[in-house]
């Protein structure tokens, strides 16, 4: 049984309910607003079948998270995703272009796409950006010489949860402070005070707990649970890998200071004026190998 006082957004249940919902639409579109800084206001939005499938039945089918349609036309794709996946940034290209050739016109069209958003909040550290401190990455489709946009088809923006380090009184744009609720809401007991938009405590107030159904306090447990599980399984492996590797690196030292003692022992004969030819009867090593000491 949960003894937190806001739900934990990195939850499906969690995740769904703040994010996906009719009823909290308006969060949504703030959320966007923030992280889309560069872009035209969404006004409204509507939400769509998050599963969609490839031309055909032998096609793979995408499952978003979060997938929806602007009043500007805009498609917009809302991912979180809590764990490692190796070929995560492929996957959000993958699912990205699903949603641009399910945009086709019938019949005459001039190939005149729309706008295709993927928003993706990471609670892990991708291979892409293990280089960068920064937590926030736009990417698009631009000439790589001089950065100059082709086409605003498909844009991407990642967000790494984990590289947020910002404190309740660092926050300086509302980009920084829907990663700080996303990331702390779990952990407080009360609301922000230092976070005066309105928004924000209508966030807080769908998040909490008690004002859950019955039925709803029962998914969210079911949908922690599964989260959990998944975090221990994924910490199990990782310890197991270490101490695999560790027990290797153990082995391989004891096989290299053997071979260490080898040399070691043909220096000292040789040294003493020894034969080759006995040298390398006691330790193995070839007459090359003892004239090179």
């Amino acid at each position: 049984m949960c003894k937190e006082r806001y739900v934990n957004p990195f939850t499906d249940f969690g995740f769904k309910r703040l994010f996906g919902t009719e009823t909290n639409k308006d969060i949504l579109i703030h959320f966007l607003n923030a992280v889309l800084e560069n872009e035209e206001d969404i006004v409204d939005l509507t939400y769509h079948n998050v599963e969609k499938l490839g031309p055909s039945e032998r096609d793979r089918r995408a499952i978003y998270d979060i997938y929806c349609k602007t009043a500007s036309g805009d498609h917009i794709i809302v991912e979180m995703q809590r764990g490692w996946q190796e070929h995560f940034v492929e996957r959000c290209i993958y699912y990205s272009s699903m949603a641009v050739t399910g945009a086709a016109a019938k019949g005459d069209w001039d190939f005149n796409l729309p706008r295709v958003y993927t928003i993706a909040l990471l609670n892990f550290e991708p291979k892409e950006f293990a280089d960068s401190r920064d937590f926030k990455h736009t990417w698009g489709i631009c000439d790589t010489k001089t950065g100059k946009v082709a086409t605003k088809a498909l844009n991407y923006v990642f967000l790494e949860m984990k590289k947020f380090k910002k404190g309740i009184n660092e926050l300086e744009t509302l980009t920084d402070k829907w990663m700080y609720v996303i990331n702390n809401l779990y952990l407080l007991d009360e609301y922000p005070s230092a976070i005066t938009e309105k928004i924000f405590k209508r966030f807080f107030k769908e998040a909490k707990i008690s004002a859950f159904t019955e039925e709803e306090r029962f998914a969210y447990e079911e949908s922690l649970k599964e989260m959990r599980d998944y975090n221990n399984t994924i910490a199990s492996t990782a310890k197991a890998k270490f101490a695999e590797g560790k027990a290797e690196g153990k082995a391989e030292g004891m096989v290299q200071g053997r071979v260490e003692e080898k040399y070691n022992m043909a220096r000292l004969m040789k040294n003493a004026g020894e034969p080759i030819e006995k040298i390398s009867a006691y330790t193995g090593l070839s007459k090359e190998e003892i004239e090179n000491l």
